[in-house]
């Protein structure tokens, strides 16, 4: 992972959009494919963790749909581009509630694009200071690195 790829999901994280897209562009396409996508799951199987695992132990099912819910409703018109399915799956796969083989009829693309929505959902629940945001992105970029190692 890159300091640039750490620095675009951060300005996304942080609702910096303008940020984010100029950021973003300015990627090399071929790496950001491979060590941003990892940076996000990384992030994403981070924040999960954060949010769903209390003294030890994952979160029931109903917590998971309600939370795949509250994202739906925040995105409002575009509730259709969060798959709940797919969700509450990607969820479970980073608790460690599935295995990863669940996510096999699920897309590259669209599992991606779900960590993205989830994580947004995530980080913005847990309302983190900007120091906060850095610490939470050291740690995901370390879950990244391992994930691509």
């Amino acid at each position: 992972m890159t300091d640039d790829q750490v620095a675009t999901l951060r300005a996304q994280l942080a609702g910096q959009d303008e940020e984010h897209l100029r950021l973003l562009h300015q990627l090399d396409p071929k790496s950001a494919n491979v060590g941003y996508t990892a940076l996000v799951t990384g992030a994403f199987f981070e924040a999960v963790q954060r949010h769903f695992v209390k003294d030890g132990k994952p979160a029931d099912d109903a917590e998971i749909i309600d939370f795949v819910t509250s994202v739906r409703l925040r995105l409002e018109e575009e509730e259709g581009k969060l798959d709940p399915n797919a969700a509450e799956i990607m969820i479970k796969i980073a608790l460690g509630k599935l295995p990863g083989e669940a996510r096999k009829n699920i897309s590259g693309d669209v599992g991606h694009g779900t960590q993205i929505l989830l994580l947004a959902g995530l980080i913005g629940d847990a309302e983190l200071t900007s120091n906060e945001l850095d610490n939470f992105l050291v740690q995901a970029r370390f879950i990244a690195d391992e994930i691509h190692s």
